[in-house]
């Protein structure tokens, strides 16, 4: 028996994980399929030496069956269900790093305590943004229990959050620590909370969310833009932990230990614990656990002296994660992480001893294979989960090939070192940090080429193309090779149009006047463009990233820039709009205020040597057919005042189409301005509670109105009041970017249509 156990224990370990990933097909945890399970388990100490393996391994799959179906049925229970749309306070365990959306805080934690309740189970907590509380800590708030979101956009945040056994959302306004998780879970945040904090000493930034990315898998640093780079360059994976994470660790000690001079038995019991630790620091993620098994068996192989079989930890890898949640199954990190170490021990070998005829180094070709071998396992779940596949993740690997592995390296050091020689420990992170800065210059170059992250049409021709090129290789000379594959390269980029704007979202340049109202969430942000320029009319709060929604429409210039009135959720983004845009002019009102966003905006466009003129009525500028007229205000008011009152108010007027901005200002000031009427009306304060507002729409007679507004704000904005005035007028269509997302207007100066 045991024989035979050596000899093939790859058909038990997939048993067993096919037992489980079954489970998400058919549940089925009832005491027949248990006890099926122990009968044939015993059934094959008595059978034959040819059938004891087989119908072993059957008894392991209907055990992991019978374990799966137990598990979804666990982690599809909730003791929180019940109370959704109820509030109190709740005691909760942040259990993993907060991730920043554009206008919230989702915080991974566990319920602790709801009301006098004492509860066990996982929740998102939504926060304001602002602090993001450390991961280990207990929270006293006081929230009220969500549903999670529905299918939206493509996500179904309600069914991702469900397999992680998360059922509900609590959402707080504030919170305050009282105490820390304690445990085996607390020593785990002790031990990300040291790594973190010494593995890159005095570096901030970007440079410091790249090795928090390549250390700990966050990238929570990392600015939307730069992530979609690493995305599109096919370098993402380099932010997530790896197997080469594990494989440095376990090296690293025994390395150390051969130096130190000790027994090979104490550096792999020391390469156990250190990748032991390494695994609760970074947390349960399906790549660094599956190295992680990996790792231990190795080292566990070498001491009980029996042989290191690679496929063998990998099955087992995969039963252990399903084991403790078969949804991994589903889960995309699974899915690419298992098909890419198989591709590596399948196709890695036979595309090496394909290029060892071809003048190329060996460590490129090692690279060009990694690359071409993850590539192409990966692209099916890519399109299927993402929609769009990495095209130039080849070029990318190796331009990126020389720092990837020093970078992991002097992050590890670094750590060791910081405690004992903190001013070594800064100079190796300086040193760090350049390659961080290099490794995000890739990305940004390849992540920006035309047809980067390809769409689904694209990214298939693209494959078979390769996969035709590669077996047409195969058949040539070496000489000839090479030239055959640069040239299918510029055949497919010359059959998609060599595009240097790629980010544009596909409309062309307006032909006559387009008004496009942002989605910036609980904000304002309009561009108006015309065939002449473009000018944008407040810029949303800094979460929207306004800067990055313009590049993506292919607006690199700005005539003019408006900055109604000094508020976070109008002027939040202005700074960066004004760095990274040519930008003609501002114009400000000139509210005495201290807030510090207008302030970083106007020493922006002072930085830029932009012209800031002043905001006041009776002002009108032109860009070609469009005219703005400033109708408000008559001057800064004074300190103290509502700014909302002192607000920008403009109408856009281009042909017979006018619209009426009035940013926050609500009828008891529009009201007084004697506005003509007009076909377009942006809704004023995000559709707050206005009582003039029917007289103000009886005087506009407007065509379409939007609101500027956010999904579940905590303003309850747009009021029921509102809605109710603005439905009640005949004809007149309403729009709110928290339901139909960005609305755009297009006119010829006379009809109207709405996309």
């Amino acid at each position: 028996m045991r024989t035979l156990l050596r000899a093939r224990p790859h058909l038990l370990a997939a048993g067993l994980g096919a037992g489980l990933a079954a489970a998400n097909g058919v549940r089925d945890a009832s005491l027949v399929v248990a006890v099926a399970a122990v009968v044939c388990a015993l059934g094959a100490v008595a059978a034959s030496p040819g059938l004891r393996l087989p119908v072993l391994a059957l008894a392991l799959l209907l055990a992991g069956w019978w374990w799966g179906s137990s598990r979804l049925d666990a982690l599809d229970r909730s003791v929180l269900l019940p109370k959704v749309d109820t509030a109190g306070r709740a005691v909760v365990a942040v259990t993993g790093p907060a991730r920043r959306s554009r206008y919230e805080l989702r915080v991974p934690a566990q319920m602790r305590q709801f009301r006098d309740e004492v509860v066990r189970e996982p929740v998102l907590l939504r926060l304001p943004l602002g602090r993001s509380p450390p991961q280990g800590a207990l929270l006293d708030v006081i929230g009220e229990i969500e549903l999670p979101h529905g299918p939206e956009n493509g996500f179904d945040e309600r069914t991702w959050l469900r397999r992680h056994g998360v059922h509900v959302v609590l959402r707080a306004t504030r919170w305050r620590i009282v105490g820390r998780r304690g445990g085996l879970a607390g020593f785990a945040d002790g031990l990300r909370s040291r790594l973190a904090r010494s593995m890159a000493p005095g570096l901030e930034g970007e440079r410091r969310a790249i090795l928090a990315g390549i250390v700990l898998g966050e990238d929570e640093g990392l600015s939307d833009e730069l992530r979609t780079r690493f995305r599109a360059s096919g370098l993402y994976h380099l932010l997530a932990v790896s197997g080469q994470n594990v494989a440095l660790i376990a090296g690293g000690v025994l390395f150390l230990a051969w130096l130190l001079g000790l027994p090979r038995l104490f550096g792999h019991l020391g390469a156990l614990a250190a990748i032991g630790g390494y695994v609760l620091a970074v947390g349960w993620q399906p790549s660094v656990v599956r190295a992680g098994i990996a790792g231990a068996l190795a080292s566990l192989a070498w001491v009980a002296a029996r042989p290191q079989d690679r496929w063998y930890f990998l099955l087992l890898g995969a039963a252990i994660l399903l084991a403790w949640n078969p949804y991994s199954l589903l889960d995309a990190g699974f899915q690419l992480s298992f098909a890419a170490v198989a591709a590596i021990f399948v196709a890695v070998p036979r595309l090496e001893r394909g290029l060892a005829g071809y003048p190329v180094p060996r460590s490129l070709a090692e690279v060009v294979a990694v690359s071409s071998a993850c590539g192409l396992a990966t692209a099916p779940i890519l399109l299927t989960q993402f929609g769009s596949v990495p095209i130039y993740s080849i070029p990318a690997n190796a331009l990126a090939a020389p720092v990837a592995g020093p970078l992991l390296g002097l992050a590890l050091v670094t750590a060791l070192v910081a405690p004992v020689l903190p001013p070594l420990a800064a100079m190796l992170a300086w040193t760090n940090g350049w390659l961080a800065a290099y490794l995000a210059e890739c990305a940004r170059l390849v992540g920006g080429l035309p047809y980067a992250a390809a769409p689904p049409r694209t990214a298939l021709a693209v494959i078979g193309l390769t996969i035709a090129l590669a077996l047409l290789a195969g058949r040539l000379r070496p000489p000839r090779a090479p030239r055959l594959a640069v040239l299918g390269l510029l055949l497919v980029l010359v059959a998609g149009g060599w595009r240097l704007r790629p980010g544009a979202a596909g409309l062309p340049p307006p032909s006559g006047l387009r008004i496009t109202f942002l989605d910036v969430g609980q904000g304002d942000g309009a561009l108006l463009q015309v065939p002449e320029g473009a000018v944008l009319v407040d810029e949303g709060p800094p979460e929207a990233d306004v800067a990055e929604q313009l590049r993506r429409l292919g607006v690199r210039r700005l005539a003019m820039i408006v900055l109604t009135h000094p508020q976070r959720d109008h002027v939040g983004g202005a700074a960066e709009v004004l760095e990274h845009l040519d930008v003609g002019s501002v114009l400000d009102p000139g509210i005495p205020s201290e807030s510090s966003d207008e302030r970083d905006a106007l020493a922006a466009a002072r930085t830029q040597h932009i012209r800031v003129a002043l905001a006041r009525a009776g002002e009108t500028f032109r860009l070609g057919r469009l005219r703005l007229r400033v109708l408000w205000p008559d001057g800064p008011g004074t300190p103290g005042d509502d700014p909302n009152n002192h607000a920008v108010v403009l109408i856009a007027s281009y042909g017979q189409t006018d619209a009426l901005l009035t940013a926050d200002a609500e009828s008891d000031v529009t009201g007084h301005l004697q506005v003509p009427p007009v076909e377009i009306l942006k809704v004023a304060h995000h559709g707050s509670e206005d009582p003039g507002l029917a007289d103000l729409l009886a005087q506009l007679h407007p065509r379409i109105a939007v609101v500027s507004v956010g999904a579940r704000n905590d303003y309850g904005h747009p009021s029921p009041s509102t809605i109710a005035t603005l439905s009640a007028v005949p004809g007149l269509a309403v729009y709110r970017t928290d339901r139909d997302g960005r609305v755009t207007v297009e006119s010829d100066g006379e009809g109207i249509t709405v996309r």
